[in-house]
């Protein structure tokens, strides 16, 4: 596993504690989604959807480096990735029109995952 590769999943296992915080309001919810949650049932469906993609993510990337037995073939595993790039570049673009500092900052940690995720996907051969 390169260095870079794992630079993601320290990033990933990152967030997913920052939305389980979020979820268990140890963070408060209106540095998150342009702090516009105005109820908690909200923040639940918001921050669940954000929790299971990243973990979804992480597991992803577990399988694409033999971490974890691969489930999906070689070709998947590569679009998988490519989709999240393009993911994490709308992501970005999102964060920087963001009214939050904290989001504006994420910026670059999404727009890294962006090109990141993008180079992991060409490294994987498919036939």
């Amino acid at each position: 596993m390169k260095t870079w590769e794992k630079g993601i999943l320290i990033i990933v296992s990152g967030y997913c504690a920052m939305h389980l915080a979020i979820v268990m309001q140890i963070v408060p919810h209106h540095i998150v989604w342009g702090g516009k949650i105005d109820s908690i049932e909200k923040l639940f469906v918001l921050e669940g959807f954000a929790l299971a993609t990243m973990l979804f993510l992480g597991i992803v990337l577990a399988m694409k480096n033999k971490i974890i037995k691969p489930i999906f073939t070689d070709k998947v595993i590569k679009r998988i990735l490519l989709v999240f790039s393009v993911f994490f570049i709308l992501n970005t673009l999102g964060n920087l029109m963001a009214e939050t500092n904290i989001e504006k900052v994420q910026a670059v940690i999404t727009l890294y995952l962006a090109f990141a995720l993008f180079k992991s996907s060409k490294q994987i051969e498919t036939l």
